[in-house]
């Protein structure tokens, strides 16, 4: 497994200073700059800013997608599982009619076989989203267990874990998280997750500092794959801070350089 973290101009100086060690920067689809600029310190991988389930495949430029490919050390293409309540006005958010879960089911799997198609299916991830109830614009069952599974069984992709948006699933599902990803088809992981989750007296937000809950989970899971009970995936990335103005004022340097290095020690199990 590869440690990665978010890009950003943070975690660049760190890495060039030798004071945090990672083994490829995790970054956005934005931009060939951005790629070369940490590509000149650590190879680069691209998380692509694509959904399932949206129908605007035929939007995508897969020209510029293809060249990222060409450019960076990406193994996979990853998609986004999604249900928005936009592209479905007529549907309850917590909707549990059968004839509408299989027509949210048929769209998302339309849109994964079309990429796959493309470049295989051994080459599309699907990533798990955040489900916030009344509160969000994600319908309840592009988040259950049962349905992430048969997808990723209909389509033949592996899954891309992230463990901040199940926990935060789970608080509006008032579930508890451990149970919840260990209903997923873990034997199909490929990709791994892991940053901190915080209320900023809104809502609750990752790419944020980990907590104690949030290392509880990130050792229960790289447990789970270094004893062989989860599949291995070929990353286990720091989604702690990035780039833009989304992300720039959640990036301290001084988290990066406490926390990488104990995420490092449970990935390589020392």
């Amino acid at each position: 497994m590869k440690l990665a973290v978010n890009y950003s101009s943070e975690a660049y100086h760190l890495v060039n200073e030798g004071k945090i060690d990672v083994d490829v920067f995790k970054c956005p689809d934005l931009n060939d700059k951005l790629i070369e600029t940490a590509q000149s310190f650590r190879p680069a991988y691209v998380h692509f800013n694509l959904d399932a389930g949206t129908g605007n495949m035929d939007k995508v430029d897969w020209i510029k997608i293809e060249n990222f490919l060409w450019e960076t050390e990406t193994p996979y293409i990853k998609l986004h599982l999604t249900a928005l309540s936009k592209d479905y006005p007529a549907f309850d958010i917590n909707t549990n009619d059968p004839k509408e879960i299989e027509f949210i089911i048929k769209n998302v799997t339309d849109d994964i076989n079309i990429v796959s198609e493309r470049f295989g299916a051994d080459r599309v991830i699907v990533e798990n989203v955040i489900y916030r109830s009344y509160e969000g614009n994600m319908l309840k069952p592009i988040i259950d267990p049962n349905i992430i599974t048969q997808i990723i069984e209909e389509t033949k992709c592996g899954l891309l874990l992230d463990t901040a948006h199940a926990q935060m699933t789970c608080r509006y599902l008032n579930k508890d998280v451990f149970d919840y990803v260990s209903q997923l088809p873990l034997q199909n992981l490929k990709e791994l997750h892991i940053t901190g989750i915080q209320h900023d007296g809104n809502r609750y937000r990752d790419s944020m500092p980990m907590t104690r809950a949030d290392w509880e989970l990130a050792e229960w899971a790289l447990e789970n794959i270094h004893n062989g009970i989860w599949s291995a995936p070929w990353a286990v990335s720091f989604e702690y801070g990035g780039v833009g103005p989304a992300f720039e004022w959640r990036t301290e340097s001084h988290v990066l350089a406490e926390q990488v290095p104990r995420l490092q020690r449970l990935v390589n199990r020392k």
